[in-house]
């Protein structure tokens, strides 16, 4: 990790819990415990088990978050980008990050030690608030991950991944799912609990079925409707 400066009055970050937490004042009291730091594709960021001290906001890139697994695998927890945070997980009784983050791409992460972050929560109600939504969001989309993951059989839960990339990353002009270039079909396995040669297998049949068209990584959606009808009855 090289430290890189960044600006939080230049960052369109608007996603970020700071920038949206704090005001104009706060923010450049906050600027000046920042460290900027630049992240290789591949290099860890949090290692599970280790003792934690530190919280991340991504400012760009696409970093994975995983938990070590059965057979000594990983298991994406989830996807994180720009705005979101790193580390909190952290601030359970033990001392120690119970998951691992590593860079998928090149990224950039602003750094703030857990004291000084625990002194701005306790000082800024809206983050306070806000910090509890987010810890809110997580446990609703995992637990309902956690749910459907345990009932869903192959092909659901490859639809059911490629609808939750479509809502983490979007889809540009061309229907394409945003940045899933940068994502292996074996990242998008250990997100959902599968191999990679099982992703490949469904996603051919979704393509035959007029569901989806692939070119290299890229992921053209052609019916979002027909993948979601796949998992309808859980809706």
């Amino acid at each position: 990790m090289v430290k890189h400066k960044t600006s939080c009055e230049e960052c369109l970050n608007y996603d970020c819990l700071i920038k949206r937490s704090c005001s104009t004042e706060e923010i450049e009291a906050v600027e000046a415990e920042k460290v900027s730091l630049k992240i290789r594709k591949k290099q860890s960021i949090i290692q599970e088990g280790n003792e934690s001290h530190s919280m991340y906001f991504v400012y760009s890139g696409i970093i994975k978050v995983f938990k070590i697994g059965a057979f000594n695998k990983d298991q994406i927890v989830r996807f994180s980008v720009e705005g979101n945070i790193l580390g909190h997980r952290g601030f359970i009784p033990e001392n120690v990050y119970p998951i691992s983050a590593q860079a998928i791409t090149e990224s950039q992460v602003c750094l703030f030690t857990k004291e000084y972050f625990f002194y701005l929560v306790k000082n800024t109600p809206k983050l306070s608030i806000n910090l509890v939504l987010v810890f809110a969001k997580e446990l609703f989309h995992e637990e309902a991950k956690l749910r459907d993951m345990a009932i869903f059989n192959v092909r659901e839960k490859v639809a059911k991944v490629l609808l939750l990339l479509i809502e983490k990353f979007g889809i540009n002009e061309n229907n394409e799912i945003i940045d899933i270039e940068f994502l292996s079909r074996q990242d998008i396995a250990e997100y959902v609990g599968l191999t990679s040669n099982q992703i490949t297998k469904v996603l051919s049949e979704f393509k035959s079925d007029g569901f989806i068209e692939t070119s290299g990584k890229k992921i053209k959606i052609l019916s979002q409707e027909k993948l979601e009808g796949i998992v309808a009855y859980l809706a």
